[in-house]
């Protein structure tokens, strides 16, 4: 009986194909990680930023399909108001990532309206299925 993974894996690969991100990480081995993961996908990433002013700058010029944001990152602007600045300024919608579930952060992150949300640690195929989800649905509006 032939195996189903290997069209599972390639589906997978089709769907991942020419759709752009950002990894918008201040921690560089995370960011690395999720970097690797996904690139093996057939994934394009454009970047990790670190910083929400560097993650802005790369989506102004690069215009990501879509971008994985930490809620914290060090600097003046968090995960939440940089999901919110790449919706509005680029229509680039955001999947978070984050190793606090706190329920304020939880309600001020609905206003980025994101598509996703992976609670830190996670597992590879968690990243894949969120983001197969992601790509599912229309933009938010």
């Amino acid at each position: 009986m032939p195996s189903v993974a290997p069209e599972r894996s390639k589906e997978r690969s089709d769907q991942s194909k020419a759709i752009s991100l950002l990894i918008v990480e201040d921690d560089a081995l995370v960011a690395s990680y999720i970097r690797d993961v996904l690139e093996e996908s057939g994934f394009i990433v454009l970047g990790t930023p670190s910083t929400g002013a560097e993650a802005l700058a790369l989506a102004g010029a690069l215009r990501p399909r879509l971008a994985l944001v930490d809620i914290r990152l060090a600097g003046p602007l968090d995960g939440i108001e940089v999901a919110c600045e790449l919706l509005s300024r680029y229509e680039v919608p955001s999947i978070f990532l984050s190793g606090v579930v706190d329920p304020e952060v939880l309600e001020r992150a609905r206003a980025a309206q994101p598509l996703g949300f992976l609670p830190k640690p996670f597992r590879p195929s968690q990243v894949f299925n969120a983001l197969e989800e992601a790509l599912k649905r229309p933009l938010p509006s």
